[in-house]
């Protein structure tokens, strides 16, 4: 009889499997991956969606985790602290959210013939970087209190008192567990429950060379808990050297990793950065230098050492949630949102009116039919490169001391994507909601780090930081 081997990886992503507990292999974190014996399974790649209610605590995290070996047959294990509530998630859930936070291009200064002359500026760029009957053998601590399908996944949630009890349940249910009992430990200490999924080969695509590769359909996993938190700790055991993890966290308050994973450590130097290129005040200054220099610390300390990055950030309102009710129309410009106090929108007839008034007062005293073909060719220059299908024309307030752009006029570019796939951002409806943020922020965590779970902060209010717009220091 085929046995099956379970790997641990982490709640919010898959991770490697096969039967040598020596195995080592690339993965990533939110869950445990099991596979037949003598066959490997590896996760390249993890991205969670996490919903955070600190008023009720109430968690929910969505993972789709992706994975290629050569199992016939597998599946994986998910810890939760409480008993999770499973749902099946749209196939391009995550898909949608990728297109959803497509950073906007950066505004640019329409300069006009009223202006001041262009600037010449140099930018200072650094380096940072159903109930099912118990299925426990008498005498074992392991009870198993659902069983069930949540989209083409057969799942059972099950707790244990003891950590030898689970393992030899696991080996006695044929599944031959390829980590070590303390790791279990650590989760049945916290009294935390354990989801078990088993996976259909026919969801895989089989490569030319027999191995399998693809994705499982987004599960959404919904439960109570003190703190927002993600268990990372299980993933370590099947990571080889490092793991990258894709974060999308909406919450009512903007949210972040602790301490030296703070992605404050990477964002607010790029910013401030891009704030010297419209003159940063001291105090900037001087938080660039120091964040600057506790980044270089850092790195002299391991080179190996990465700041987690911050991708898209912004508390949602009636812009973004119109890009889910009419994608097609919304989406360029995101309802025309985060426009400056003051500034608004001019229709290009209007704005070309208004250009054509200014050419010919600027130019009052030269009326040649050279000059007029010049101003002419211009114009029509402008016309084209400021068309509606490509972004809109903003007027800016009447004090522009200290912005980045100083001009009367600014061109918005719209956001650029397949009309056919913008079309599909409405699955987003019901999952995305006013008023919270939507922070999203990857993180290279190394193997050494991950010997605990990962808690999520609050940022004061003070702090939140927008992030919906392409910096001239964005990384790419």
């Amino acid at each position: 009889m085929q046995r099956k081997k379970l790997i641990s990886a982490a709640t919010l992503s898959v991770v490697v499997a096969s039967v040598m507990l020596a195995l080592q292999s690339a993965s990533d974190a939110a869950c445990c991956y099991f596979a037949a014996k003598d066959k490997d399974i590896n996760q390249p790649g993890q991205k969670a969606f996490i919903s955070w209610n600190p008023a009720s605590k109430a968690e929910s995290f969505t993972v789709q985790p992706k994975f290629e070996g050569n199992a016939v047959d597998f599946g994986m294990v998910i810890p939760t602290p409480a008993k999770p509530k499973l749902d099946e998630m749209s196939r391009d859930f995550f898909k949608n959210l990728a297109l959803f936070t497509i950073l906007m291009p950066l505004p640019q200064p329409i300069y006009t013939p009223m202006d001041p002359p262009r600037p010449t500026r140099s930018m200072n760029h650094y380096a940072y970087g159903a109930m099912a009957p118990s299925m426990t053998k008498r005498g074992s601590s392991v009870r198993v209190l659902e069983a069930g399908v949540v989209g083409s996944l057969d799942y059972k949630i099950i707790v244990a008192d003891r950590a030898d009890d689970l393992f030899s349940w696991l080996k006695e249910n044929k599944y031959s567990y390829g980590g070590d009992e303390e790791t279990l430990q650590f989760y049945i200490k916290k009294q935390w429950f354990f989801t078990v999924m088993k996976i259909d080969s026919n969801q895989m695509k089989k490569a030319a060379d027999g191995t399998y590769l693809g994705e499982i359909t987004p599960t959404r996993f919904t439960f109570s808990s003190k703190e927002c938190v993600y268990p990372l700790k299980i993933t370590q055991l099947s990571v080889k050297d490092k793991t990258d993890a894709l974060f999308y966290v909406q919450s009512p308050a903007q949210m972040d990793l602790k301490g030296d994973w703070s992605w404050m450590h990477s964002y607010r130097p790029m910013y401030l950065t891009y704030m010297l290129g419209c003159g940063a005040n001291n105090d900037q200054l001087k938080e660039l230098q120091e964040r600057t220099q506790w980044v270089t610390e850092k790195r002299q300390a391991s080179a190996r050492y990465e700041t987690t990055k911050l991708e898209w950030a912004k508390r949602l309102g009636d812009a973004e949630l119109s890009v889910l009710e009419n994608p097609q129309k919304n989406y360029g410009q995101t309802g025309t949102g985060n426009l400056p106090p003051g500034a608004e929108v001019v229709p290009l007839a209007t704005f070309m009116d208004l250009m054509k008034a200014e050419y010919d007062k600027a130019n009052h005293s030269d009326s040649s039919q050279a000059n007029a073909k010049v101003r002419d060719q211009q114009l029509a220059a402008m016309e084209d490169q400021y068309q509606p299908s490509k972004g809109i024309i903003v007027r800016n307030p009447e004090n522009t001391s200290g912005r980045f752009i100083s001009t009367r006029y600014s061109w918005y570019p719209a956001r650029e994507a397949p009309l056919d796939e913008v079309a599909k951002l409405t699955l987003l409806k019901g999952h995305l909601q006013k008023g919270q943020w939507l922070t999203k922020f990857r993180k290279v965590m190394l193997k050494d780090e991950m010997t605990q779970d990962l808690v999520l902060a609050t940022i004061p209010e003070e702090q939140e930081q927008t992030y919906t717009r392409i910096m001239p220091t964005s990384p790419p």
